[in-house]
């Protein structure tokens, strides 16, 4: 007979033991075992495999033994049965224990452990003053989060680290989080929704209730979530172990397929992005993504690195084309544009952090400034939300994942606190509140995944000493921009007093290896270059309006703290224009470089061109011609990789052409800056049309061509509003420019309409 016939299921095994059993009630097996016993395998009887005795060995009065399996079967079937009771037997714990009052739940009042004399190597220091010092770090060795210690109620003082640490201590968990909607998802998923079991993260838009780090994102001591930390010390952490993340392995992104990033993304477009991209602003962690882009490691949070996969790819074509015709990275950045969708904005993770800030910078560089503003504030709100501006004593977190939410954060704010003083907006960067240290500068291969302890510092370059010394800069300096933009306009004395207290110490602070004096290797040319034409365009920025006012006083005597800040004005522009130009003769040529090198020189070389039309006939005319010379030399070399030059260098020719001593843009010269005009740019080629003759006042000259000038200095913004930058209230850049004539200099502001 076959021994499959000899098997009998459960319910067969129900039914035959029904018929045949003539025992009571009592005797009715109470379970059943998955094999024969030993004495019906012997006789080759039918057992019903009943427990604790089968219906044969109970008739016969047989010793009825059952075998236990000497091991389990290695197979997909039998682990998915051991996962699926193992996880109904944690809900089963987890809805016991949630019924037993706190004070009685002993498993939580361990007592605390002494700690080793040298403990104290593993905490973290003070990072209360790490934004202004960029000393603090998250410890040295392995942080291991110390076990929360209730102090006497006498201890509790107003400033007790104890206290503050209830209110606000290191997170058990990261901050990513998602708002997707959990009914929605059981109703998609239903197999996989039931497998998770019947809790729901805790959310709530008041900030109150979630205590979980993986709930409700990062919220601060001032969140009503932080009373209850305080009230409840142990629940964060006894709910963050007990339970897995709701709907984690669930989909949250459109059903839609998509692409695979290898089949468009190549190894060149990803070796141009590290090559010129990353040493300015290393956002990513170059072995991690190449690791992750090969397959080596998991790829993290699904489509969000797919987006991000496509939008590197995108600024490593983009730095590397070789002309400003090039439109290969337009495609990739479309692909990444639309695989993003309004779902991304109920997920936060660091990968669509770094996507939305690297998107941020692209689309300001390619033209679109306020979608590159909406980009870095969606990305900046994220990050917080993600507690990246914190750091934690005792964070058990590695040295390198530590490291990247530093550089993350960072390159996120210089990306923000430069858009805002492009487009001269107020600065919504936040500065109080941010407790996290600086980038450290070191090599690759001295912090990595295996990396127990932070390496010391390196005393050479890196790709990280460019982010940390512009993250330094933007925290001493930010003082100086908000008070340029606010009114009453600031003081000649006051300018140069910020310039003492906030400017002067950091470049002080700048290692020695990265001065604009030093000589640096050749890849990290650029990075230095930008943060030396930062630094003077801020101080363009805070002395431009005293030039401003001298031209419009011409003759009058300023007093010594507006001469000294007209003369810095000058100074600053003056270098801006040399060193862009030397930089553009000897350093590699890129599209990176061209767009950064045409921004700054051309902020520069208005302040010269101001100067020369107020006063053609001073004694620094001279030099004011030669340095307006040299920025349309550079500016017309930089053509082929930068289609904005061509506007660039007619509006400084419309400005002060006629006072170069004949000057002149040669007639091919202006059909090759009109070839490589955008097609937008090319429909509007009016500039170029009516050069104004000598004989034509300035004032006469349309506003169409002074806007050029205004809408190169502050994108997308009017005018009129942009005139009025620093110049105080009834005078700016506009009228200044339209009114001035050659025969008669400056004859006053003319009365605008009411």
């Amino acid at each position: 007979m076959d021994r499959a016939a000899l098997a009998v299921d459960p319910p067969a095994a129900d039914f035959l033991h029904a018929e045949t059993s003539t025992t009571t009630d009592s005797s009715l097996p109470i379970g059943y075992a998955d094999q024969a016993c030993k004495e019906c395998r012997r006789r080759k009887a039918r057992c019903n495999r009943g427990l604790p005795t089968c219906d044969y060995c109970t008739k016969y009065r047989r010793h009825c033994l059952y075998e236990k399996h000497s091991r389990t079967p290695l197979t997909r079937k039998h682990l998915t049965e051991v996962e699926t009771r193992l996880e109904k037997a944690e809900a089963l714990l987890r809805q016991i224990t949630t019924q037993i009052p706190a004070h009685l739940r002993t498993w939580q009042h361990d007592a605390p452990a002494v700690p080793p004399p040298d403990a104290s190597l593993g905490q973290s220091p003070d990072l209360s003053g790490s934004i202004h010092a960029g000393q603090a770090s998250a410890g040295d060795g392995i942080p291991i989060a110390p076990k929360e210690q209730t102090p006497p109620q006498s201890a509790v003082t107003d400033h007790d680290p104890e206290h503050e640490k209830m209110l606000e201590g290191p997170p058990v968990d990261d901050f990513e989080w998602s708002e997707h909607d959990a009914e929605y998802s059981r109703e998609l998923f239903p197999e996989e929704a039931a497998a998770i079991g019947g809790e729901s993260p805790l959310l709530d838009g008041m900030g109150s209730l979630s205590i979980d780090d993986s709930e409700g994102g990062y919220l601060g001591v001032a969140s009503g979530a932080a009373l209850l930390r305080l009230l409840e010390p142990n629940a964060r952490r006894h709910r963050a172990g007990s339970r897995s993340k709701p709907f984690q392995n669930l989909s949250i992104y459109p059903l839609t397929p998509q692409p695979d990033p290898n089949r468009h993304v190549s190894e060149a477009m990803i070796d141009a992005y590290f090559r010129m991209y990353h040493l300015s602003y290393p956002i990513i962690h170059e072995p991690t993504f190449r690791a992750q882009y090969s397959q080596v490691i998991p790829r993290p949070n699904g489509v969000c690195w797919s987006v991000l996969a496509y939008v590197v790819a995108a600024i490593g074509v983009w730095t590397s084309a070789s002309t400003s015709q090039d439109t290969l990275d337009l495609a990739l950045f479309s692909q990444a544009r639309g695989m993003l969708s309004f779902n991304f904005l109920e997920v936060g993770n660091v990968t669509l952090v770094q996507t939305l800030t690297l998107a941020s910078n692209y689309v300001q560089k390619r033209d679109k400034p306020n979608s590159g503003y909406n980009y870095s504030g969606l990305a900046s709100r994220m990050a917080m939300g993600l507690g990246l501006h914190k750091e934690f004593q005792g964070w058990n977190i590695s040295p390198l994942n530590m490291e990247i939410r530093r550089r993350v954060w960072w390159t996120l704010g210089i990306f923000d606190i430069g858009a805002s003083i492009t487009f001269s907006r107020p600065n919504v960067w936040p500065f109080q509140g941010v407790e996290v240290a600086f980038p450290l500068n070191v090599n690759d291969e001295d912090l990595t995944p295996a990396s127990h302890s932070y390496p010391p510092e390196s005393n050479h370059m890196t790709p990280y000493t460019a982010v940390a010394t512009q993250a330094r800069f933007n925290t001493a300096t930010y003082q100086c921009y908000d008070r340029v933009i606010s009114k009453p306009p600031p003081t000649a004395e006051e300018m140069l007093h910020m310039e003492a207290t906030h400017i002067a110490p950091w470049l002080a602070s700048i290692p020695s290896f990265f001065k604009v004096t030093a000589i640096v290797p050749l890849r990290y040319a650029h990075a230095q270059a930008v943060c030396d034409w930062r630094l003077r365009n801020l101080r363009i920025i805070m002395y431009r309006p005293f030039v401003i006012r001298k031209s419009l006083i011409n003759g009058a005597e300023l007093d010594p703290s507006s001469k000294e800040a007209y003369k810095r004005c000058l100074a600053d522009a003056k270098s801006t224009i040399v060193s862009i130009a030397g930089y553009w003769a000897t350093k590699e040529h890129n599209r990176l470089s061209a767009w950064y090198g045409l921004y700054f020189i051309f902020q520069a070389a208005l302040i010269p061109c101001i100067c020369l039309r107020s006063e053609p006939s001073a004694p620094e005319s001279p030099a004011w011609r030669s340095q307006i010379i040299t920025a349309l030399e550079t500016i017309q070399a930089m053509a082929g990789l930068n289609a904005s030059c061509a506007r660039c260098h007619s509006t400084i020719l419309d400005l002060c052409g006629r006072y170069l001593d004949g000057y002149e843009t040669e007639p091919n010269q202006t059909l090759q800056f009109q070839e490589n005009l955008s097609p937008s740019a090319m429909l509007d080629s009016t500039a170029f049309e009516e050069p104004w003759s000598m004989d034509k006042p300035a004032g006469d000259a349309s506003n169409g061509q002074m806007n050029e000038v205004l809408n190169m200095m502050w994108p997308n913004i009017s005018p009129l509003d942009a005139a009025d930058v620093g110049m105080g209230e009834n005078t700016g850049w506009l009228e200044f420019l339209q009114a001035s004539s050659y025969d008669d200099g400056w004859a006053g502001p003319p009365s605008l309409p009411q």
